[in-house]
This record gives C-alpha cells, sequence and structure tokens, in this order.
C-alpha cells in the first residue's frame, strides 16, 4: 500500500487493562522465530493455518505468522460445538492449528477427527495432557534471535466460514498474491486513515468474525496499536478508549446499542474525544442507534453493507449517515452493484426491490463447492441472497434477504422494515421479525420483543404505537407478538440467529395446540 513501517518501539499489541504488552519490534521478533521454528519442522508443502482462541495479543501475533509463511488462513468460531470445528479443521485443509489454553479440552477432542492436521500450537501456555502438541513460547525458544522470515513459494488467502443456519457452512475462498488497486481507496471510504499518523484500534468484536478480522489485517498494514478485549464489556470500552487514547473501532449495531443503554453518568464521565472512525456492519444498524452513536461521539460513524463473500459492498459516510438513516449508503471504491428482477434483468428504475449483486471485491469462489459457487454467480458479479432498491441519489437500501421475505396473501413483507420501526419503541430493546406458517395467508408476520430491562409493554399497546409508523398489512396481530426477557440466539458478531428463534416459538405454539 507505500505505508511507512511503524517505529520498532510503537506499541503493538495489550489487552485493554494494559497486560501483555508487546511493541511492534518485539511483535516481529517473535513471529519471525515461530515462522522460523515451524519450517524447520514441517514439509514444505504445507498450505493453511488456522487459530482457534479469543481476543488476545497472541491472536494477532499468529495471524502474522500465518501471513509470513504464506499460509491460507481460517478463523475458526470458538461458539460452535466440537464437531462443526472438526469439519471447518478438516474443509479447510489445515496444518498449522493455533489455540487458546481454554480450548485444550475442546482440541483434544477434535485431534482425532482432523488427521490432516501436522502441528497443534497452544498460543499461550503448555498442556501437558496433549502429547506432540507445540507450545508457543517453545517455538520461539529454539529459533535463532535474528531469525528472518522463512522464503517460500506459498500465495497466501484466507477461507472464512460463513452461514451454517442451512447445513453446513460453507468456505468463502479468496486466493493469495494478487494486489487490490483499490485499497488505499477503500481505507479513505471506510475511515481508517482518519486514525493516522498512529491508529489505536479497540478490538473488541471476535476476531473470528469477517469484519473485525478485516480491520485487523488492514490495522496491519496501517502500524497500528491493537488494544484487545477478550469479551465485550460497555463499561469497560469506554474505560479503553480513555486510558489508551483508542481512535477507531469496529462495532456490529447490537454492541453499539449496548454502549448507548449504559447510564448518562458512565457516558458522560468518559472522555470519547481520541475517536475519529466507528465503523459498524453484521446486521442494520437501527436508526435511534445511528443517532445516539453520532451524539456520544460526534460524526465519526460509517456504516458498511458487505458479506464474506462480497467484501465491503456499499459505505454510508458520517456527512449523509443522519440525512438517510435507513440507507446503507453507496457503492464502496471499487465495487459495482446492480440489481435483478426473478427474471435476472437489470432493474434501472428507482425504489423497485431486487436482488443485490456485486462486483469488485468478490470471494473466489466457495471452497470446495463449485455448485454453491455458481447458484450464487451471475456472470462477474456475486450474491448472498440479498434484496434492496436504490433511490434518486443512488444510495442503496437493504429490504430484508431474500430468504427471510414473508410472502402473505401474495403480498411481499420484508422484516427489516418492520423491525427498523420496532426498534424504536422506548419499551422494546431487541426485535426479531419472521413469518411463520398459515393455513390461509400461507405465512403471517411474527415479532419476537425483548423489552427493555424494567420495562413491561403489551401487545395492543406496540401495535396502538405503530399506527401510522407502517402499514397496518406488514404489523402481526395481537397473538403473534411474543416477549422473551432472555438475550435473542446472537452471535458475538451480532447476527441474530433468527432461525433458532423461530424453531423456538414454533416448537411452543405447536405444544400448546395439543393442550
Amino acid at each position: 500500500m507505500g505505508l511507512p513501517s511503524p517505529p520498532p518501539d510503537r506499541l503493538f499489541a495489550a489487552m485493554a487493562d494494559g497486560s501483555n504488552p508487546l511493541t511492534w519490534g518485539e511483535m516481529g521478533i517473535k513471529r519471525n522465530r515461530i515462522a522460523h521454528a515451524l519450517t524447520k519442522m514441517l514439509p514444505e508443502s504445507i498450505i493453511a493455518g488456522a487459530i482457534y482462541g479469543q481476543n488476545s495479543m497472541e491472536w494477532a501475533v499468529c495471524f502474522s505468522v500465518c501471513s509470513a509463511m504464506g499460509l491460507r488462513f481460517s478463523p475458526i468460531n470458538w461458539h460452535l460445538v466440537a464437531d462443526e470445528i472438526a469439519y471447518i479443521i478438516d474443509d479447510c485443509d489445515a496444518d498449522v492449528v493455533f489455540f487458546g489454553r481454554e480450548y485444550a479440552k475442546e482440541a483434544a477432542t477434535i485431534r482425532p477427527k482432523t488427521l490432516k492436521v501436522q502441528a497443534w500450537v497452544c498460543m499461550d501456555g503448555a498442556v501437558p495432557d496433549m502429547p506432540d502438541t507445540q507450545c508457543l513460547q517453545d517455538l520461539i525458544n529454539v529459533a535463532p534471535m535474528d531469525a528472518g522470515i522463512p522464503s517460500h513459494n506459498r500465495k497466501g488467502g484466507s477461507v472464512n466460514y460463513t452461514g451454517g443456519t442451512t447445513g453446513r457452512p460453507k468456505g468463502a475462498m479468496r486466493e493469495g498474491g494478487a494486489p487490490d488497486p483499490h485499497a488505499m481507496a477503500r481505507l479513505n471510504d471506510w475511515g481508517m486513515l482518519r486514525m493516522m499518523p498512529h491508529p489505536i484500534q479497540l478490538v473488541s468484536a471476535p476476531l473470528y468474525h469477517a469484519m473485525p478480522g478485516a480491520w485487523l489485517g488492514i490495522g496491519f498494514a496501517l502500524g497500528t496499536t491493537f488494544v484487545c478485549m477478550q469479551r465485550f464489556d460497555a463499561r469497560k470500552v469506554l474505560a479503553a478508549i480513555k486510558e489508551h487514547k483508542v481512535n477507531g473501532f469496529y462495532m456490529p449495531p447490537i454492541l453499539l446499542k449496548r454502549l448507548l443503554q449504559l447510564p448518562d453518568k458512565d457516558r458522560s464521565a468518559s472522555d470519547l474525544s481520541t475517536v475519529k472512525v466507528i465503523m459498524s456492519s453484521g446486521s442494520a444498524c437501527p436508526s435511534l442507534v445511528k443517532q445516539g452513536i453520532v451524539g456520544m461521539f460526534g460524526p465519526v460513524l460509517h456504516e458498511l453493507y458487505g458479506a464474506s463473500e462480497l467484501g465491503g459492498v456499499t459505505v454510508m459516510k458520517p456527512e449523509h449517515m443522519l440525512q438517510k438513516p435507513l440507507s446503507c449508503g453507496k457503492p464502496a471504491a471499487g465495487m459495482d452493484v446492480i440489481l435483478l428482477d426473478d427474471e435476472k434483468q437489470k432493474i434501472e428504475k428507482p425504489g423497485v426491490v431486487g436482488e443485490i449483486f456485486a462486483k469488485g471485491f468478490n470471494v473466489d469462489g466457495y471452497h470446495k463447492l463449485d455448485d454453491k459457487t455458481k447458484e450464487a454467480q451471475f456472470g462477474d458479479y456475486m450474491s448472498v441472497g440479498d434484496v434492496g432498491y436504490f433511490d434518486e441519489d443512488g444510495f442503496l437500501y437493504i429490504s430484508d434477504r431474500k430468504i427471510d421475505m414473508i410472502v402473505s396473501g401474495g403480498v411481499n413483507i420484508y422484516p427489516a422494515q418492520v423491525e427498523e420501526v420496532l426498534h424504536q419503541h422506548p419499551d422494546i430493546e431487541d426485535v426479531a421479525v419472521f413469518g411463520v406458517a398459515d393455513d390461509e395467508y400461507g405465512e403471517r408476520v411474527h415479532a419476537a420483543l425483548k423489552p427493555t430491562l424494567g420495562r413491561h409493554p403489551t401487545a395492543k399497546g406496540v401495535l396502538d404505537w405503530c399506527v401510522g409508523k407502517i402499514g397496518k398489512f406488514q404489523l402481526p396481530k395481537e397473538s403473534d407478538i411474543t416477549f422473551h426477557f432472555e438475550d435473542f440466539p446472537r452471535s458475538e458478531a451480532g447476527k441474530l440467529r433468527k432461525k433458532a428463534l423461530k424453531a423456538q416459538i414454533e416448537s411452543q405454539k405447536s405444544i400448546r395446540s395439543k393442550l
């Protein structure tokens, strides 16, 4: 990218409480020694590496090791069960797996099912109960102090696993080696250059997710200082921003909302003036959350619409954030975005909904799934099944996932539009709208609502509040509003596991119908 290297005494990474600090110079020495030791230990034919662990300084170092060795990289979601993790490790052809000691028991269970793996490396200590397991520090110790980056002919790249709600997760594969001609323009679009000349990035969302991982990768190119949190805690986020003078971070909408739910005294006592850019993506950001974050941090919020398969498709910049709060912005640098109707004809007219296809930063395909790749492609374009429309000014609006659209009596209803309205209700913390089977209409609208702590809304009261805010045909009946006082099933990346919630509600309805 033509950016200067960070000074060796610049802090590379530390935990938010200040523990485990490492400078860029120290990181480079560690990285080179680990890469040297693994190169000596493993055959030249190795191609891939994976990381299975929570956010940490070691995670970032091992990511850099994979890059230095030219290994195709896959991050692993540590929320998955052992069989799911074993599938991903086997499918991505990992030769080296770096894991956190807290997952040693799971790693021992997975190991017999993943015979392709040639090295298991514990990132933060020894694991006596796992013979033939390497310890990161032991690899450092056996390599010379002046070890350089090993030479190789590998191209790197990545396989990020996405979905899994309709079967096995799919690996979105990017082949390495080719430079991105739009790299600097993308960084400018995303607001990341606002952090220069010394980016200090808070890492609070899990690095196994695509966008936090992308911010980490870009952060390496920018010479960033990474302030890591293993798990999100709203009060600790504000404390970390103040203590480390954080000037940028990524956070999905659900976590931004939790910042806004902190008491006024906590927010007003925090110095947030260093923050120059916030990026949010992963799910639709409610307009009230956008307004709240702008009020809290100033005009620094960037909203990105994208996917593992497509990269960043559109970006909504701060200057338009509150002017068009329901839009996800205009096509990002280097991206070409079109809408197609059901006959795969291009839609030119503003306001007409179609399936979103993009090109410019697409993956090279789904790993080992040629049929799935072909299904998602239209020439050079690719889609993940989202539908939306452009307005007269060229701003994109996401209606919903095509698969989530409700067809009730022949009328298309987009849950995201209903959710946007319900998110504004003062007594509602979280919302999920989806279709349930109906003998007469085919489907009908159901709304699952999580009340704000201490509030007790009623179905009738919610519907009365919605009058004039959205068409009545898009709303559920009173009997199709359920209240849930436990957290909705969301990934730590903020994505709502709507299928799991829907199955739970339909199961409860089935039980009641039999009583």
